[in-house]
């Protein structure tokens, strides 16, 4: 269906532009526990919220897809990119309930933890935030690296 990437660099391209989009989408401004991004503001015009929903939940989706991600990752986030969007279809309360229901940066950090796994140990050098601990390139230094040699048997 699509071409799997075949370097790290384009895994890397492809893993930073959805976590861009997480972001932009759901994450831009954080008052305490709560944040707001893009579709939470444009959630409130009627029409021009579900666009951009829907077009940043498919560019998640299609990124995913290119850079591999397994298909139970890439089924759970387009459930809650579509449980999004349905909710957003209440009116008055839809946009509010959509303010809370970050999805887009939810499905993106699926996303990216996937492509961290794929890229396993050779990703140790950059940075990142993860989904919980123990994924992502820091939790790395963290796990035994594997040896070459073999063990001794006696």
């Amino acid at each position: 269906m699509f071409k799997v990437p075949n370097s790290d660099d384009q895994l890397l391209k492809i893993r930073d532009s959805v976590a861009l989009v997480g972001r932009l989408s759901d994450g831009l401004v954080r008052v305490g526990p709560l944040s707001l991004g893009v579709d939470g503001v444009l959630s409130w015009i009627p029409g021009l919220g579900e666009l951009y929903s829907a077009a940043a939940g498919t560019f998640i989706l299609v990124q995913g897809a290119r850079a591999g991600a397994p298909a139970p990752t890439l089924i759970l986030a387009a459930g809650l990119m579509l449980s999004r969007t349905a909710v957003s279809a209440i009116p008055l309360a839809g946009p509010l309930a959509a303010d809370l229901f970050t999805a887009h940066r939810w499905s993106a950090r699926l996303i990216v933890a996937a492509i961290d796994r794929k890229l396993g140990y050779r990703f140790e050098a950059r940075p990142q935030r993860s989904i919980r601990p123990g994924v992502g390139a820091l939790s790395s230094y963290l796990r035994p690296q594997a040896s070459n040699s073999r063990p001794v048997s006696r």
